[in-house]
This record gives structure tokens, C-alpha cells and sequence, in this order.
């Protein structure tokens, strides 16, 4: 028996030590977050966040209510109100936490599954707890407060990391969910739909139908068309670039109109919008045509399209940015032990200090909102362009090897 017991302890040393001391950290900080965030929405049930309205919208569809009557309130989907149904059936604290767990299984999962297709080969696997950890300061505050743009990058993630197995379907079912919850990862879709038209094409409009055809399974077929007509029409009536400067995005248009007063029409600004995803659609068109390795065309693709939906976006805030925190910090440690510029190299680390700099303000200074501050998250996705534009269109330091077709 004690030899079996010596035995087992071995093994289980061994295992251990084959994880690496990075990756048992990590593991041992999310456990730890996972039960953190128990104990602080359990002890605090009815605590204010963005799950309330994810609350309320699931009992407005269980009794026919008018998801919409607050355009500011609830901004998603019915399909997404079906989804949060089954969380607002439960007490609020109870699904407050089976909410915020979910959030971060999907983010988690997603990233899991990116690191596992290869596309950042400079972070070997022993190492891949520190990218848990970098991550932790950036995606920390939305988990607290209940926003879904875990779930919606996580979603997006899942779907990039299913193109170099080419397993379509589930890249088109998850940019569908994604797309329901949020519209503009829908871009992501498009970028992908460049690299496999056959493949991918005919599978995500499927699942945008089926997607949407879902809401009318769970509620009368005349109720669920009006809300997807109000949907739509509060969609299209909310232009945040009129709303007042404590609400409004801190993207592209915060830093040149608003803050640096340059007197750029709207018309224009939304052109500049689509040229900027028409840019990434030729990066996508160049690579395939080129045959580039999936290690510079999806990392750059995932990079590129985060950029766009923060900067350019129709509706970034604060919590937004968090859609860009993934391709920061792989971007990041996939660069370090390269042969890249030092200086690139020192940019990404930059971008990711301004990043966690801009986190840091919301925790310990919410009420300082000077002009300025909210300029740190808009400029690190501009030094992030930068250093993109340099690392992924540079010849040299890529592997020669055969792309997905």
C-alpha cells in the first residue's frame, strides 16, 4: 500500500511538473477568481450590473413584455434575450454567478483554444499560463460587472481557432452567436468568408438563419417580429458619436473630433470606417493570394479585426476594450522571443501598460474623468495599428508555408 501510495504521489509530482510552474500559477489565480467572484456576487445578490438588464430582458420575454422601451437599457438581440431566459429564471444572485461563470468559461475556452492551433509559435506551451495571467487585469472588471464582451471575444476566438482544422461549421456557429449578441463581430465572419467562400460562405449564412429564426420557437410569432422590429430601428436610431461626453465612445471619432476638435462630417467618418475594413479584407485577399503561413495571416486577421471593432466601432466604451486584450498580450509574448525589431517589441509591451493603466484608473479613480485619461485606451489601439502594421506586413521573420485554402 505505502508503495502505491509513493507510486501515485510520483505520478502526480511528474504531471505536475511536466504542467510548468507557469501554468499551475494560472490555473491556481483563476480557481481563485472563479471563487472570488462566488463569494462576492452571493454575498451581494442584488448588487447593480450589467446582468441586471440581462435579468430583466429574460422576465420581459417570459411574459411578452417590450424588450426596447429603454433604448438604453437592454441593446441585444431576442435571440439573445432567449438566451438569458434560463439565468433570469434563477434567484438573481444564484443567476447573477451561473452568468458571470459562463462569461468566463467562454473566454477562457476560447483562448484555450487559440493557443492550441499554433498560430503564435512563440509561446511554447509550458508558457502558456502567462498568458492567463497577463489577462487576468484586463478582463477582471468586465467579469465583476456582468458585461458579455467575454463571452462575445471569446466567441470570436473560438471561431478563428476552428479555421486551421477547417471545422467551418462551428467557425460559422460561433460568429453567428456572436453577431446576435453584438453585431460588428459579424466582420470577423466576413474577413474568414475571404479565406474559404465555398467552405464557410454558405455555412454562416445558415447559421445566421437558424440563429434568428430560434427566438420564434419560445414565444408568439407576432410579438417576436416586433421586437426584432424595434431591435433594429433602436439599433440604427442610436448614434453615440451625438451622445454627451460622459457617454460618448472612446474610439477614433473621441480622439479626433471630440477631443482634438477637427471638423470631420459624419458621412465622412462613417466612410473612413468602411475603408478601414476594406483594409483588412485586402490584408486577407494578400495573404491568401500570397500563400502566407496561418501564424502571420490569422494572428494578423484576429489582430486587425480587434483594432477595427475598438476604434473604429460603432459603440466602444470602456469595457470594450477588452475585445482587444486577447491579441494584445499574444501578439505580445509571441513577439518576445522572436527575431523582431526591439523597438516593436517594446511598443507591444507599451500597448499592454496602457491597457492595464486604463483598467487601473476605472478601479481606483472612477470619478477622475478628464479628457486626457479617457485617451489612454483609444491610443493604445492606435500604437497597437503601429506595431501590427509593422510586425505583419514585414517579409522577412515568417515561416514559408502553405496557408489554409
Amino acid at each position: 500500500m505505502i508503495a502505491v501510495s509513493e507510486g501515485r504521489s510520483a505520478g502526480l509530482q511528474e504531471r505536475l511538473k511536466s504542467l510548468g510552474e507557469w501554468n499551475i500559477c494560472a490555473l491556481a489565480v483563476w480557481i481563485l477568481i472563479f471563487l472570488g467572484l462566488a463569494i462576492r456576487t452571493l454575498a451581494n445578490p442584488n448588487r447593480a450590473t450589467a446582468f441586471t438588464v440581462y435579468h430583466l430582458a429574460g422576465v420581459h420575454w417570459l411574459n411578452a413584455q417590450h424588450l426596447y422601451g429603454d433604448w438604453r437599457g437592454f441593446v441585444y438581440s431576442p435571440l439573445a434575450a432567449v438566451l438569458f431566459t434560463p439565468f433570469g429564471l434563477l434567484p438573481p444572485g444564484w443567476g447573477n454567478l451561473c452568468w458571470t461563470w459562463f462569461n468566463a468559461a467562454i473566454f477562457l475556452l476560447g483562448v484555450c483554444a487559440l493557443l492550441s492551433t499554433g498560430i503564435y509559435p512563440g509561446i511554447k506551451p509550458r508558457y502558456h499560463g502567462i498568458v492567463y495571467l497577463l489577462l487576468v487585469p484586463l478582463v477582471l472588471g468586465n467579469l465583476d460587472t456582468g458585461q458579455a464582451n467575454p463571452t462575445v471575444i471569446g466567441l470570436m476566438l473560438l471561431a478563428i481557432a476552428a479555421v486551421p482544422a477547417e471545422r467551418w461549421g462551428v467557425a460559422a456557429l460561433c460568429i453567428a452567436a456572436a453577431t446576435y449578441l453584438k453585431i460588428y463581430p459579424l466582420a470577423v465572419g466576413l474577413i474568414l468568408f475571404l479565406m474559404a467562400p465555398r467552405r464557410l460562405g454558405w455555412r454562416l449564412f445558415l447559421a445566421l438563419v437558424v440563429l434568428g429564426i430560434l427566438p420564434f420557437l419560445f414565444q408568439h410569432w407576432s410579438y417576436v417580429s416586433q421586437q426584432y422590429h424595434e431591435w433594429i430601428s433602436t439599433r440604427s436610431a442610436d448614434d453615440r458619436r451625438l451622445y454627451p461626453i460622459k457617454d460618448v465612445p472612446l474610439d477614433l471619432w473621441f480622439l479626433l473630433v471630440r477631443l482634438g476638435h477637427l471638423p470631420i462630417p459624419g458621412f465622412v467618418y462613417s466612410a473612413f470606417q468602411i475603408l478601414g475594413g476594406g483594409a483588412i479584407a485586402l490584408f486577407c485577399l494578400v495573404g491568401v493570394w500570397k500563400d502566407w503561413p496561418k501564424e502571420r495571416l490569422l494572428a494578423g486577421i484576429l489582430a486587425l479585426v480587434s483594432i477595427w471593432m475598438t476604434l473604429c466601432g460603432p459603440a466602444t466604451e470602456l469595457q470594450t476594450y477588452v475585445l482587444l486584450a486577447p491579441a494584445v498580450v499574444l501578439t505580445l509574448l509571441d513577439a518576445l522571443p522572436s527575431s523582431r525589431p526591439l523597438w516593436l517589441r517594446a511598443g507591444l509591451l507599451v500597448v499592454y501598460l496602457l491597457m492595464v493603466l486604463a483598467v487601473a484608473r476605472t478601479s481606483f479613480l472612477p470619478s477622475q474623468k478628464s479628457l486626457w485619461i479617457l485617451t489612454i485606451q483609444p491610443v493604445a489601439a492606435i500604437f497597437f495599428l503601429i506595431c501590427c502594421l509593422a510586425s505583419f506586413l514585414r517579409v522577412s521573420g515568417w515561416k514559408m508555408q502553405g496557408n489554409i485554402r
